[in-house]
């Protein structure tokens, strides 16, 4: 016969559930809403973009695009669907296959690719300038 295990022992079973689900969920990315995008945002970026993400690299120090790779200021977006916030950002984490466009260039954390996204998405819209 199977013994059956007392409700109290299954609680810290539940609570390691519990856990484990809550730290999932904070793990995930949140993108600002466009209309709240702050400076300070726009700031940090770019910071991401001309520095360890080395996106200037491939598409310009102003978002011009180059050889390699195509502008991020206003054009009519190919792998960015409609060039909006969550497509820019999906691409800067997933990358682009059959291109130079690496999923989280230059190594950023999910974080710095929201700071990436906010900056192309607020040039190409012309929200801020490159």
């Amino acid at each position: 016969m199977r013994k059956q295990l007392p409700v109290l022992a299954s609680v810290p079973l539940a609570i390691a559930a519990f856990v484990a689900v809550t730290a999932f969920a904070a793990q995930q990315t949140v993108l600002p809403e466009t209309g709240q995008i702050t400076k300070a945002m726009v700031s940090s970026g770019r910071d991401v973009f001309h520095g360890q993400g080395g996106c200037f690299q491939c598409h310009g120090s102003d978002l011009e695009g180059t050889p390699i790779a195509p502008t991020l200021q206003q054009h009519a977006w190919k792998d960015a669907k409609d060039g909006t916030l969550p497509e820019i950002y999906r691409i800067v984490t997933h990358g682009v296959d059959g291109t130079a466009m690496v999923s989280h260039p230059g190594g950023i954390s999910d974080a710095q690719a929201v700071y990436a996204a906010v900056y192309v998405w607020s040039v190409s819209h012309g929200a801020a300038k490159p």
